[in-house]
């Protein structure tokens, strides 16, 4: 199989089990109700992965208003398979690339229904 293909798939896979984990963050989100910060999990690609992330509830908006956009722990990111487009205290932005993007944007849970 062509790297091109392998990178291409593992970037299907990688938007797929991030927006997975971006369907619990919705969730927290809802419970967070009025506070001002929550913890949300780490949005990586690493089906394993439990660690938390604190945000305000408008950083976590803000990060969600793009749906190619997650949050994940500095160091988590996947070179291959997403850009860093934002790097705050203990987290960073990534955008999906490739197949990702598209993904990212037919998983999100904000946009179902919507088309």
């Amino acid at each position: 199989m062509p790297e091109s293909v392998e990178v291409e798939i593992q970037r299907e896979r990688a938007g797929k089990n991030q927006s997975l984990f971006r369907e619990v963050n919705e969730r927290i989100d809802e419970l967070a109700g009025s506070s001002s910060l929550a913890r949300f999990i780490c949005e990586c690609a690493n089906e394993r992965c439990d660690e938390a992330v604190s945000l305000t509830i408008a950083e976590y908006e803000k990060i969600r208003s793009d749906s190619n956009r997650f949050f994940v722990v500095r160091g988590h990111d996947i070179r291959e398979v997403e850009a860093i487009i934002d790097e705050a205290d203990g987290y960073a932005v990534v955008a999906k690339l490739g197949t990702g993007g598209a993904v990212a944007e037919r998983f999100d849970p904000r946009k179902r229904g919507n088309t």
